[in-house]
């Protein structure tokens, strides 16, 4: 079991994929990213969680959680269903998170996103709380696996049910990025997961990453960057890269940042 915290690069492989994960502090004070894994001979899991509550919450919480999730996966390894694993999991950390107290014995109303990957063989598993996000490249297209538990996924179900019109949707928008789901919230409900593994073919690539990235890199310029560099670990520096690019010629300050990123052999 690895777990990584601050600003790193990173690679690793076994007999099924190789992986490449970096990590950036951006212009914050304070990394609140964590991410771990663990790695097996021909399976592995992957965490990263990005933390909420200030300073003190939202670092103890990412790091619990990353260092629960790989526990509770290495402890089980050889226990059976694997999806039901990841689900318990993010339920036991939900209830340790919210119990979290600080320094002066006061509750530290922590938080913390979390996107699990696991690759089984040919087989991903994955389980997300919050808007930290798990992405399938495969033939030259991505998709986004996982689902943002914000706000703004609530309002896109409503217009597209006709509850709300365009004005009320526009308005509506501006408090989009609110989660209404994330560990630490108490009695977590709101769960993403795969219904059924998916099947995995060679030279798909599996990218997890915290909403640093994604809300300064678009998904067609993760795609175009993923699709021009072969070897994984280039693949992540140039995406640190145009990260850092978008965000200077937009004049916006960077949010911790984590990626990992899995090629299939």
């Amino acid at each position: 079991m690895l777990i990584h915290k601050d600003h790193y690069l990173i690679k690793d492989e076994n007999s099924v994929f190789r992986l490449a994960a970096l990590s950036v502090i951006g212009d914050r004070d304070t990394q609140q990213d964590s991410f771990g894994y663990s790695m097996k001979q021909d399976e592995g899991l992957l965490v990263l969680c990005d933390g909420m509550g200030g300073q003190e919450g939202g670092k103890a919480a990412s790091e619990l959680a990353v260092e629960t999730f790989l526990r509770q996966y290495e402890n089980n390894y050889f226990a059976g269903e694997q999806k039901e694993m990841l689900i318990s999991a993010a339920k036991k950390i939900d209830k340790m998170i919210s119990g979290l107290k600080g320094s002066d014995g006061k509750l530290l109303k922590a938080g913390s996103t979390v996107v699990s990957v696991l690759v089984n063989r040919k087989k991903l598993i994955w389980c997300s709380v919050g808007d930290s996000r798990a992405y399938l490249m495969r033939n030259g297209e991505i998709v986004q696996l996982t689902q943002d538990q914000n706000y703004y996924t609530v309002l896109l179900g409503k217009r597209k049910a006709g509850l709300l019109d365009e004005t009320e949707f526009y308005k509506e928008s501006k408090r989009g990025e609110a989660l209404i789901s994330f560990l630490g919230i108490g009695n977590l409900e709101l769960i993403d997961y795969s219904e059924i593994p998916l099947d995995l073919e060679k030279e798909d690539r599996i990218i997890i990453m915290s909403d640093g990235l994604y809300k300064t890199v678009t998904d067609s310029e993760i795609l175009r960057i993923l699709s021009n560099f072969k070897n994984i670990e280039e693949a992540v520096q140039a995406l640190e890269m145009k990260a850092e690019k978008n965000a200077k010629s937009n004049q916006k300050s960077r949010d911790n940042m984590t990626i990992a990123l899995i090629g299939i052999k």
